[in-house]
């Protein structure tokens, strides 16, 4: 029996199932687990090439001069700002095309600015971020355990859908998808919900589109409140967790096959011929201040009006129907390993703030136990920038959610929304026990 045969049997054999406590709904196809890849193919989308020679700086902004010029830049073609320009943070993370490049460099060379290179090749970042498994491998893993998604890769929307459907199927009475309405392509806003007690928490992903570890660790989460539901007893029986890998789905699916940098929705926009607003920017709570700008080209362009996309309509309508039960809502975004808590409009705090300090601290430690990187804590205005109009803040200050917060997954700006696959499992683990552990802390 060669090798690759004897691979295939290992692959294609039940393993065993664990034993399963109370709450736990046992898979009819056994154990859930992640498989090991036969063999991974590089998928380059045929946006790859819109990034041929862009880089990735990190420019020192010790002082007004740098900001002032960095400015200069903001909504310019060829320029795509990572980081936001503020006063608050060391440096500023900025994507380039080679002309600006020259350009740019060149003037905070005269200006006696300094500059590093966080990324030398965008397009060959992009290229190797992501090596999934191949077709064959895909079949083969589907034909074992029902899905194909994995955690060694980053996927396509349809496959996070096909992995809720399957969970629902396997998890019945402990797990079951739902909608919060379609986006403006016609894709559906879907998630799914597990737990059986009457107290509910919110948990979504990917409302900015480019930020692809977000899908991928709110997935890690399904999987942890299904498949190994049997550790998760005391949460499951005391709340209903709803869970939406890809809120921003047109935007998502638009990474994969247009622009890998895009962030925005896909709306259009009366008037322009640009596309898209930011999600992030257009929930209904100081819409339009700070952190925002009025061009529909802008990557910070918060809508025409509040609720303007169909992505965060569905949002509002779902929370205020559930605003009685709803206790806790997380958002995931990336980068900057910081874990924000509201608000994140300006510097005021709510009258809560220290009880949602000591739950943020309590994620953030569980988040370093398990491993991962510390994160800093607190206010977005404060630690990073002022953003208005952002879904957290909302969430608290109009849906009444009492703790609300907004994790920015890894890293700290080495690869920056070009995470490598490779981390998503780390990544998963250690923002799971993350999330457990605020859970607990207010059971």
């Amino acid at each position: 029996m060669g090798p690759l045969v004897s691979l295939l049997l290992l692959l294609l054999t039940p393993a065993a199932v664990p034993a399963h406590g109370q709450v736990h709904v046992q898979s009819s196809r056994g154990d859930t687990g992640l498989v090991p890849a036969l063999r991974l193919r590089t998928e380059q989308a045929d946006n790859a090439a819109q990034y041929a020679g862009y880089q990735v700086l990190r420019v020192n902004v010790d002082n007004n001069g740098t900001l002032d010029l960095l400015r200069t830049y903001e909504d310019r073609p060829g320029v795509d700002f990572w980081t936001p320009i503020s006063p608050l943070v060391p440096t500023v993370d900025v994507m380039v095309s080679p002309d600006v490049r020259s350009e740019l460099t060149r003037r905070l060379k005269d200006s006696g600015g300094s500059y590093g290179v966080n990324i030398g090749n965008v397009q060959d970042a992009i290229v190797h971020q992501n090596p999934i498994p191949s077709p064959f491998y895909l079949e083969l893993l589907e034909g074992r355990q029902g899905y194909q998604l994995t955690w060694k890769a980053y996927h396509r929307l349809a496959v996070h859908h096909q992995y809720m459907d399957y969970v629902e199927h396997e998890y019945r009475g402990l797990c079951s998808t739902f909608s919060v309405g379609i986006s403006t392509e016609g894709r559906n806003i879907k998630g799914i919900r597990c737990g059986l007690g009457e107290r509910e928490i919110w948990i979504d992903g990917g409302i900015h589109a480019r930020e692809w570890i977000s899908p991928a660790v709110v997935s890690y989460l399904v999987k942890d409140f299904s498949a190994t539901s049997y550790k998760e007893q005391d949460i499951l029986k005391a709340f209903t967790i709803y869970m939406i890998p890809v809120l921003n789905p047109d935007g998502y699916e638009y990474t994969h096959t247009g622009r890998r940098m895009w962030r925005k929705t896909r709306s259009r926009t009366p008037g322009s011929s640009c596309v898209g607003a930011d999600p992030n920017r257009n929930f209904g709570y100081h819409w339009g201040e700070a952190g925002t700008s009025t061009n529909p080209c802008s990557d910070v362009y918060p809508g025409s009006r509040p609720f303007s996309e169909p992505e965060t309509r569905g949002v509002r309508d779902f929370l205020l129907q559930h605003k009685n039960k709803m206790e806790m809502y997380i958002s995931f975004h990336s980068y900057s390993q910081m874990l924000f808590v509201p608000y994140g409009h300006g510097t005021e705090r709510p009258s809560d703030y220290d009880e949602l300090l000591r739950v943020a601290q309590k994620g953030a430690a569980a988040l370093q136990a398990a491993g991962g990187p510390a994160f800093r804590v607190g206010q977005a205005s404060r630690l990073l920038y002022a953003a208005s109009g952002g879904s957290d803040d909302w969430a608290k200050a109009k849906a009444n959610i009492k703790y609300s917060f907004t994790f920015e997954l890894r890293d700290k700006g080495f690869n920056g929304f070009l995470l490598p696959s490779s981390l998503i499992e780390q990544s998963g683990r250690e923002t799971a026990a993350a999330v457990k552990a605020m859970i607990r802390a207010i059971l």
